[in-house]
């Protein structure tokens, strides 16, 4: 039996069913999931907590979830018998997959498939146009406290593919908290901020020892692009390369 009924558990799947084609059968999405326009429309299961109660009601026959920002509820449902379908699509290989894994679960198999080429050849482009030189970057998600992307995230990966160096990649993993004097020691030449206004970071004082400030390489990233896991993540990496070109 095809799947009909399917609710969303994040603001980036619900970017996928709806460049899948399948909003006729989208039944419940997040408070969050606000792209396209129309999944504003959808019926509501929670915001960033999930209330099982609510997709049990909406009688799904496919629940799609995030492995990380869904962690708690996932077993949660599948322990009430929804069939639930996750990943955590951290680098755009994943991001392939899971897109090609939502499509055969649908039956919307060739729509992933032409997605997924049309993504890569995107990327390919960028890869092609990559600078000689690799400037360090720096990428934050928040000033105060300061918040940095390091090894195994998306926004890692997108800086290489840029043509950038993660100023922060030996320093940890994931989004983490870092002191100022950690972010200065990797003397970023660009800083890519993904949420802040560039002001928060040009207008202080500390931040001026930077190569990135000094030469007003400081530029202000579209969030959801570069932070949902999704279609629109081939826009965010364009948008990081142009910042990376702009900066050698």
């Amino acid at each position: 039996m095809s799947v009909q009924r399917i609710v969303s558990l994040a603001p980036s799947i619900t970017e996928i069913l709806f460049a899948l084609g399948l909003e006729p059968r989208i039944v419940g999405v997040t408070e969050i999931c606000d792209y396209p326009p129309a999944a504003r429309r959808k019926p509501k299961v929670g915001d960033y907590q999930i209330s099982p109660e609510k997709v049990v009601a909406l009688k799904p026959d496919l629940v799609v979830a995030h492995e990380v920002l869904n962690v708690r509820v996932i077993p949660v449902l599948k322990r009430l018998g929804l069939r639930v379908l996750h990943a955590n699509p951290n680098r755009f290989e994943k991001l392939y997959a899971f897109i090609r894994a939502i499509g055969t679960a649908t039956g919307a198999a060739r729509a992933a498939t032409q997605l997924v080429n049309a993504m890569q050849a995107r990327v390919a482009r960028v890869r092609r146009q990559t600078p000689k030189r690799r400037p360090s970057a720096l990428f934050v998600i928040s000033v105060e406290p300061l918040w940095a992307a390091g090894r195994d995230t998306f926004a890692d990966e997108m800086m290489t593919l840029a043509g950038a160096r993660n100023a922060l990649a030996s320093a940890f993993s994931g989004f983490k908290a870092v002191s100022l004097e950690t972010a200065l020691g990797g003397a970023p030449e660009v800083i890519l901020l993904a949420g802040p206004k560039a002001d928060a970071v040009l207008g202080h004082p500390r931040w001026q020892r930077t190569p990135a400030v000094r030469n007003r390489r400081v530029y202000e990233l579209n969030p959801d692009w570069v932070l949902r896991e999704s279609p629109r993540s081939v826009n965010g990496l364009e948008q990081i390369a142009e910042c990376v070109r702009r900066g050698t």
